[in-house]
Formats: C-alpha cells, sequence, structure tokens
C-alpha cells in the first residue's frame, strides 16, 4: 500500500551513515561541527516545506560498529550503549538547531512507531542498533521499509561523493543489480554489510535511492529538495 498517497504527504527518508558523522579510525568519536551542518541544513529543509515530512536514520559508525565487533559476553551491552551515546548527541544537535526529533531505538522499530510520531508532527529519529538476542538491527534495513512503505525519496549520505567505479570516478546512475560489480570496495567493514549490500536491498526491494557525499556542504538540503547528487540507484525503473 502506497501509504505517503493516503497520507497526503510527500517525505523524505534520509540516513545519516556511521561513517559520515563519526571519526573513522577512532572509537566513539562523533564530528561535532560536521553535525552541526547536517542538522541546519535539515532545519532549512524543514521550515521551506511544511507539507513535506521527514524521517531520519543514523548507523553506528565508530560507536556501534566498534563494539559490535569485538566478541565477548558484554557485547550486548556494550554495542547498546554505545549507540544510545551517539544518538543523545545527534538528537541532542538536532534539537539545538530546531528540529522537533524524537529518538526511536531500532531494536523497538515498527512502522506503526514511525506513523504515530509523525501524526503528532515530530520528526523521527530512528538508529541502527542490536536486540536482546544480540542479532543487529540495520539503520539501512530500517531505511529501506519505511520508504517503501511510505513511497519515499530515499536518500543515504556517506563520506564519498557518491559510488565510486574501477577508475574512481562517481558512477551518476545504477539500473541493473548486476552493473554492482564495477564497484570498488566498501568503504570500510562493518557489520552490517557495507556499500554493496544497501545498494543489492534497493534493487531488491524495487526502490529508487540517492547515495550523496552529506559532508559536502549544502548537499543534504539539495538531496532533501530532488536534486539528483551522487549516485542514483534505479532500482523501480518505472518510477
Amino acid at each position: 500500500m502506497d501509504m505517503g498517497s493516503e497520507l497526503a504527504y510527500d517525505y523524505r527518508v534520509l540516513k545519516l551513515g556511521g561513517s559520515l558523522i563519526t571519526c573513522k579510525d577512532l572509537p566513539r568519536c562523533v564530528r561535532l561541527e560536521l553535525l552541526r551542518k547536517v542538522s541546519e541544513e535539515i532545519k532549512k529543509f524543514v521550515d521551506e516545506n511544511p507539507n513535506e515530512k521527514i524521517i531520519l536514520l543514523h548507523g553506528g559508525g565508530s560507536f556501534g560498529h566498534y563494539e559490535a565487533s569485538i566478541f565477548d559476553d558484554s557485547r550486548t551491552v556494550r554495542t547498546s550503549e554505545a549507540m544510545q551515546e551517539l544518538n543523545y548527541m545527534i538528537t541532542k544537535q538536532l534539537l539545538k538547531s530546531g528540529v522537533n526529533v524524537i529518538s526511536i531505538p531500532g531494536k523497538f522499530y515498527t512502522f506503526d512507531i514511525v506513523l504515530n510520531a509523525l501524526g503528532k508532527g515530530l520528526v523521527p529519529l530512528i538508529y541502527g542498533d542490536i536486540k536482546f538476542d544480540a542479532s543487529i538491527i540495520s539503520a539501512d534495513d530500517m531505511s529501506i521499509d519505511i520508504a517503501k512503505k511510505l513511497n519515499a525519496r530515499l536518500l543515504f549520505a556517506i563520506d564519498k561523493a557518491g559510488i565510486l567505479g574501477r577508475d574512481g570516478r562517481v558512477i551518476s546512475e545504477l539500473r541493473r543489480i548486476d552493473e554492482v560489480g564495477r564497484l570498488l570496495q566498501a568503504n570500510y567493514y562493518d557489520v552490517t554489510g557495507g556499500i554493496s549490500s544497501k545498494i543489492q536491498k534497493i534493487f531488491e526491494n524495487n526502490l529508487n535511492a540517492m547515495i550523496f557525499d552529506g559532508s559536502k556542504a549544502g548537499n543534504i538540503y539539495l538531496a532533501l529538495k530532488g536534486y539528483n547528487i551522487g549516485t542514483l540507484v534505479r532500482g523501480n525503473p518505472n518510477a
């Protein structure tokens, strides 16, 4: 069901990659100045587009991925605590910028919770998480689920200009899943499968998604506005 049309809003699902918002090589380090700029661009879009709704998600980066990569008896609680810490810092900055966010842990994610938050005029902020059974719930997977159900524009903000071909240049559009073989190695290893897994899931769910550089000034705003920057993964050629 196209819930987006039924609810009479246009929707944007924006996932902030962990590699974008955290320091790659330093555990539990947030790129605070970048986060401030990202928050301000989101606020600008929200203010200018009152009839369009945003759902935000974020990955784990050097918080969740780092802790989840260490397999010991405390892995579940350490990873959960790390993601709560990261989410708190992101939530705090978005609120400071004037974005009316409400935090939703991934372990408690349901689509109905997202709809309830939107119905109250809130901006859901959902984060990748670890469940009580120690399994990982990916922010990518939740992003895709929400975008599919809302027929929403799906946006992945990463720390690269887009998907890079073997020649090192940005691939402007991917139309077939077999083109993924043209990719370089994933940006860096993470416990949710990295960029190749992201692309495969987009195709499998017949979605269109923009993968772009969220660190470049203005790009978050432009992507929310609908500009094609980075790589368009065209999983639904009819849309």
